[in-house]
């Protein structure tokens, strides 16, 4: 693992070619009420059921850092956008889009648009995710 010396993020390799910026995480939710609520309810869940992680909040999105940058997160007006990784495309009419990132790595999109949606599946998928980089 690598933490860029100038904005302290941690990455898997060194020298990763990322943005230093951060902006302030109600930036994400200008107009978008039904997002942060949802947003909440999700960390919250993640912090309860899976593990403490850390908000990281760059311009085009939201990242949770539990032992690596596991899940990213776009605030949309009335929904929110989660991606995640898995070590397999999950089979689910829930998945939104996909795509495999390396041989090991299936990033997983689903839009969640209710409190119910952040069910045990979801939490789940998100603990596997979490605990992925584990493994290695």
């Amino acid at each position: 693992m690598w933490k860029c010396p100038k904005c302290g993020r941690i990455f898997e390799k060194t020298k990763q070619p990322h943005s230093c910026q951060k902006v302030p995480l109600e930036q994400h939710f200008k107009n978008k009420e039904k997002a942060k609520e949802l947003f909440d309810l999700l960390v919250h869940r993640i912090n309860e059921a899976i593990g403490r992680c850390q908000i990281i909040s760059i311009p085009c999105c939201i990242h949770l850092f539990g032992s690596y940058d596991f899940l990213a997160m776009l605030p949309k007006k009335e929904s929110l956008e989660v991606r995640f990784a898995l070590d397999r495309k999950i089979e689910s009419p829930r998945l939104k889009q996909g795509v495999w990132m390396s041989k090991e790595i299936y990033k997983n999109c689903v839009e969640i648009a209710s409190g119910e949606e952040i069910d045990g599946q979801l939490i789940d998928w998100l603990e596997k995710s979490y605990h992925l980089k584990d493994k290695t």
